[in-house]
């Protein structure tokens, strides 16, 4: 683990970093809305640049353009560095500068979404049948409640169960782990919304 930080510390990885960084704030959910003349995704409904928020303006087109958008940015470049010679660690743990990049996006002063397909977009790319288990789970709990969050959340809550059974390697079940927290705390707002609502 130690020759693994030593190798994120090079220049190489530091610019390869800040080349995640500024793929992961794209903002496909803005851009959707401007190519498809929608209201701002920030500015209506639960105020999420996000593809659930987009869907919400009834655009469904827009809202898979958004979704695809931002998998495919975590999916891209990790299909891409794994063919430059890095290994399945090292990419998923530069993969958290993307999902920084998106919910942190450059573009949108610092804020932006919560980084659930974005996440898939990598899983898919590094253990594609973990991503397949965590879409069906997340298919499966919509398909039972009919909210798009909790059955992420769900969803997510097995990942690091999933890469144990999949995978196996120690390392990427820790690194799962902190995927989980990271998308539990972009949805912390959400999750004290549901409780609230619960009591």
């Amino acid at each position: 683990i130690n020759q693994m930080l030593e190798n994120m510390l090079s220049t190489e990885t530091i610019v390869i970093i800040t080349i995640l960084y500024i793929a992961g704030s794209i903002p496909f959910a803005v851009l959707s809305s401007v190519i498809f003349k929608l209201p701002d995704p920030r500015k209506h409904g639960s105020r999420n640049p996000g593809a659930t928020n987009v869907l919400r303006t009834g655009n469904k087109s827009a809202a898979v353009f958004t979704l695809f958008g931002d998998a495919l940015k975590g999916f891209i470049p990790m299909i891409y560095f794994m063919t430059s010679g890095f290994d399945t660690q090292q990419l998923y743990l530069l993969s958290f500068s993307i999902l920084i990049g998106h919910s942190y996006s450059i573009f949108l002063n610092f804020s932006g979404g919560k980084g659930v397909a974005t996440s898939l977009g990598i899983i898919f790319a590094l253990v594609p049948s973990v991503a397949a288990l965590i879409v069906s789970v997340w298919l499966l709990v919509y398909y039972l409640f009919r909210v798009s969050g909790v059955s992420a959340l769900i969803g997510f809550l097995l990942l690091p169960l999933f890469m144990y059974l999949v995978n196996g390697d120690s390392y990427m079940i820790m690194i799962s782990f902190a995927n989980v927290i990271f998308i539990y705390l972009t949805h912390k707002k959400n999750i004290l919304e549901f409780i609230s609502n619960q009591t």
